[in-house]
């Protein structure tokens, strides 16, 4: 009997079915429908960051549609961890659908609540206190036809955990991001006991983190770069800055400890950092003693060798913060000479151009700068490497298996390492976003597809982002844009400008340009000329307009080889009522 209709398939009632809005094929934006019986609970609820040709966009969101034509069936929303990549999008949805209930660890509780109050949202932090739940580790909890456990997983988070999700078809095991950390800063080690009693039981399907799976071996601890980053501060004679992944818990603790070994006082920028700050205090994950804490305020007070200025951002932001601090868009903190700055945050793929050109302008500052990579060993992946993969195959030894939570090649190559490590072709499954995974009688397929193209959001304007926009956007930013102006009388003499500006446009600085805009205010001023001398039944502005338009658009091709986005204002003249 078919229950719930999507676009290009029937999931069956008494069949189990598994679809991601997110994180297959792309780092970020986690989110999995697990339904049977006509009910569903969702696994995670992340953003992502956008790539550099999607201008105006800050976020992307995983696509609700589905959700929101059966939102009726959902039972809950239940998080693995509080990175921005599982946990950034669940205000988000607390918009668009009527979520009766969230389950999350200690930690990732509170880190929610402190970022609703952060946001200085009252209706938003009121609805989450309403629906947010905080589950103990190692105890099954059943919402509807699943039993829910959290087991601890080692990564850069505290409270990190997987899911052992018992359904009527099978248990299955979600990994969520993990790693092997046999020395973790806060003493709490994977729960290969947990895993392996799943394993000895029977694990039908295994969803397991693919980000790292181009690392041999194992990946370091958390722990093996705090020796390197004490040398680094020790050795610094002026103000130190670090700048990291601001929901990295294990780097916080480490680099208050550093703080207080060191004789300096802790100085916290960035409202995401502030906020896994307290949180983390607040639930015991961060240990200190309250006087080493200072305010930017305290900043001119403060001796500079008894400075450590700790920055961040959101998940994928290290790099934009450590850019507001090198051109001197940061506020609260401005760089001088003699400070040093320690980049210990991976540069995200595509983005070694931007890294460059920010150690250029730190150079120009007399800062010195300490980027994290081969010679300087100061951060380390919260993903598991391919041994640590293997490991968790061996211990849960799945029937089938779903390579998750990595862009394209991580799925394929983790796919291709699960049937080396054994399992049979065909029950590896490397799904894309939007597909269905069923489970029948033991039996998995693929069956269908549901809509799941991302959500384009802009954070601070708080909208959804059209196609249209983002197209319009790159134009601009990629040849910029010629805005003409002018005032006519009722005659259409011109009696101000006609005056030109430009903006984000490469041809700005190029001496044709200084030559031909004089002479383009000339071509403009005949064209009105020839416009209103041929006009027979009045003036028509939104002619004149278009006229004036093409005029520029054809010159700056033709002389300039210049395509910018081009709009004419006139003034003064009103058009006669009918």
């Amino acid at each position: 009997m078919a229950h719930i209709a999507t676009g290009s398939a029937d999931i069956q009632y008494d069949s189990l079915a598994l679809i991601p809005l997110g994180g297959q094929n792309e780092l970020g934006q986690l989110l999995w429908i697990i339904t049977f019986g006509g009910e569903m609970i969702l696994v995670d609820a992340g953003a992502a960051y956008p790539s550099e040709d999607l201008p105006g966009v800050d976020l992307l969101l995983p696509n609700t549609n589905f959700l929101e034509a059966n939102q009726e069936r959902i039972l809950a929303l239940i998080l693995s961890n509080g990175h921005e990549e599982h946990s950034g999008a669940v205000t988000y949805l607390l918009r668009h659908l009527a979520i009766p209930k969230i389950m999350a660890p200690r930690f990732v509780s509170q880190l929610l609540s402190q970022s609703a109050v952060l946001s200085q949202n009252q209706a938003e932090s009121e609805r989450l206190s309403e629906v947010l739940d905080t589950i103990e580790v190692r105890k099954p909890y059943q919402i509807g036809p699943f039993e829910v456990e959290w087991l601890q997983v080692n990564n850069a988070i505290a409270d990190a955990c997987a899911l052992r999700i018992g359904t009527p078809e099978g248990t299955i095991i979600y990994t969520s991001s993990f790693k092997l950390d046999q020395t973790p800063v806060d003493g709490r080690f994977l729960d290969i006991a947990g895993l392996a009693a799943a394993g000895d039981k029977g694990v039908m399907l295994l969803i397991s983190d693919s980000a790292g799976v181009e690392n041999n071996g194992y990946t370091l601890s958390e722990l093996s770069i705090k020796a390197d980053l004490l040398k680094h501060v020790e050795q610094a004679t002026g103000r130190v800055a670090i700048v990291f992944p601001g929901t990295n818990t294990s780097r916080l603790q480490i680099l208050f400890d550093i703080a207080q070994m060191t004789g300096r006082k802790v100085v916290l920028l960035g409202e995401s950092l502030i906020s896994t700050t307290l949180s983390a205090a607040v639930t015991g994950n961060l240990i200190y003693d309250r006087q080493i804490e200072a305010s930017t305020k305290q900043l001119s007070t403060l001796a500079d060798k008894h400075v450590l200025i700790l920055a961040s951002g959101i998940e994928s932001e290290p790099l934009h913060v450590l850019t507001d601090l090198a051109y001197g868009r940061n506020d609260e903190v401005r760089l001088k000479e003699g400070d040093t700055v320690i980049y210990s945050a991976n540069v995200m793929p595509g983005k070694m151009r931007n890294m460059a050109m920010v150690l250029d302008q730190l150079l120009s500052l007399s800062v010195k700068t300490i980027q994290a990579g081969q010679f300087a060993p100061i951060h380390v992946s919260k993903h598991a490497s391919r041994e640590e993969l293997k490991l968790m195959l061996s211990i849960t030894r799945p029937r089938y298996f779903i390579p998750a939570i990595g862009e394209g090649r991580h799925i394929m190559h983790h796919a291709q390492l699960g049937i080396e490590w054994g399992l049979d072709p065909s029950n590896v499954f490397p799904m894309y976003n939007g597909e269905i995974f069923e489970l029948k009688n033991g039996i998995a397929s693929l069956i269908g597809t549901v809509e799941s193209q991302a959500v384009l959001y802009n954070r601070e304007q708080g909208e959804r982002v059209t196609t249209f926009s983002v197209q319009e956007r790159r134009a601009l930013s990629l040849e910029g844009i010629v805005t003409v102006s002018l005032a006519i009388n009722e005659r259409g003499k011109i009696v101000s400008g006609p005056s030109i500006t430009v903006g984000a446009a490469g041809f700005l600085k190029s001496e044709e340009w200084y030559e031909l805009r004089e002479e383009l205010k000339q071509i403009l001023a005949s064209t009105v000329e020839k416009f209103v001398s041929e006009s027979k039944n009045g003036l028509e502005i939104g002619a004149m307009k278009a006229a004036l338009r093409e005029v520029v658009m054809k010159t700056l091709r033709s002389r300039m080889q210049a395509k910018p986005t081009v709009q004419v204002v006139v003034y003064g003249y009103q058009a006669p009522s009918t």
